[in-house]
């Protein structure tokens, strides 16, 4: 999960871990892009609007080197040029917060599916 408000990184690792998914945060893109990234099954939940590289920036650059992690961008703002980035930059779901914790399962358990087919 990459995510730069650290009240909703925390909200969503401690949700997420309750309901059994391991989880990995970092408060920007530089940052995830610094790590090992997670191979397998794994889905990276992303906020779209962060200071320095946006989410939609991190699936282009994820994109242009070759790196494939299904992707659940989320977002605050519903506005036409936000769906515009979210479409364009075709996420495996997207999320309106406050979300669903039934929605968000539904879209990771659907990332998952295809991760998993990913390595086939």
């Amino acid at each position: 999960m990459v995510d730069d408000d650290a009240s909703i990184r925390r909200a969503l690792r401690r949700q997420l871990q309750i309901l059994g998914f391991n989880v990995l945060d970092f408060q920007s893109a530089e940052e995830f892009l610094t790590s090992d990234i997670p191979t397998g099954d794994a889905c990276l939940l992303l906020d779209v609007y962060m200071p320095g590289m946006t989410g939609i920036e991190l699936c282009r650059a994820m994109a242009a080197s070759g790196r494939h992690l299904p992707t659940i961008l989320i977002s605050g703002r519903d506005d036409l040029q936000t769906r515009q980035m979210i479409r364009d930059a075709r996420p495996i779901a997207s999320l309106l917060k406050p979300f669903d914790e039934r929605v968000l399962v539904r879209a990771i358990r659907k990332a998952l599916g295809k991760a998993a087919s990913l390595l086939t």
